[in-house]
């Protein structure tokens, strides 16, 4: 189980955990972005399909969202359960760089994060700064600046995948304010040391749960 203890490199794992993911043959992420305060939705996601994946991975603008889950597992057990072994957080433009939790203590979303899954890089960043509103050029340019071959973005609120010079580029869309009528939603990455699968999950709640499907965006 998650310590939910943020080391010094930003991840919320222990180095173990952050090894076995590097070394695993093959990694199921959970990847949501742009929760913008509805905590519900993405405690919702996390208990849902965290279980079966080995990181969760936040793309940014939920900061106050994120912290809650923090805060929020330690008198829940089933949360605390639900919550991958791996956390990458990063921050997105309505997000500060330092979020306040309790006990005096802080947690930390850097610009970026490259995560190391299965032997291959993974780059999570919200896009801001690169521009993302008017083309990916700029983010594949980071990618190969990082050895990435894979990276994970928010900001547009818009699910979609692209594959972009031999990188794969991944939106999970939003998980609670998405835009170009598409409903809210998440994306599950199954990676491995050969190749990559997105599944874009289409989110209704139900009575508490998600009735959900996959779909090509």
């Amino acid at each position: 189980m998650n310590s939910l203890v943020q080391n010094e490199d930003n991840f919320i794992a222990s180095t173990k955990a952050l090894d076995a993911l590097d070394k695993t043959a093959r990694a199921r992420l959970l990847v949501c972005s742009d929760s913008h305060g509805d905590y519900k939705i993405l405690e919702t996601a996390i208990k849902q399909f965290g279980p079966e994946c080995q990181a969760f991975i936040f793309c940014g603008d939920g900061a106050s969202d994120i912290a809650r889950i923090l805060e929020d597992a330690k008198n829940d057990l089933d949360l605390a359960k639900a919550i991958p072994d791996v956390m990458v957080i990063v921050r997105g433009n309505c997000d500060p760089d330092v979020y306040p939790l309790s006990n005096s203590k802080s947690l930390r979303l850097p610009q970026y994060q490259v995560l190391s899954v299965s032997g291959q890089k993974v780059l999570v960043t919200h896009g801001h700064t690169a521009g993302v509103n008017f083309g990916l050029q700029d983010l594949a340019y980071t990618m190969q600046l990082q050895g990435s071959f894979l990276a994970f973005y928010g900001h547009t609120h818009v699910a979609r995948q692209d594959d972009l010079d031999g990188y794969t580029i991944v939106n999970p869309g939003s998980c609670s304010k998405p835009r170009c009528g598409q409903a809210p939603g998440i994306a599950i990455a199954t990676v491995d040391k050969k190749f990559v699968d997105i599944s874009f999950i289409k989110i209704n709640l139900l009575n508490g749960r998600f009735k959900s499907n996959n779909i090509t965006v």
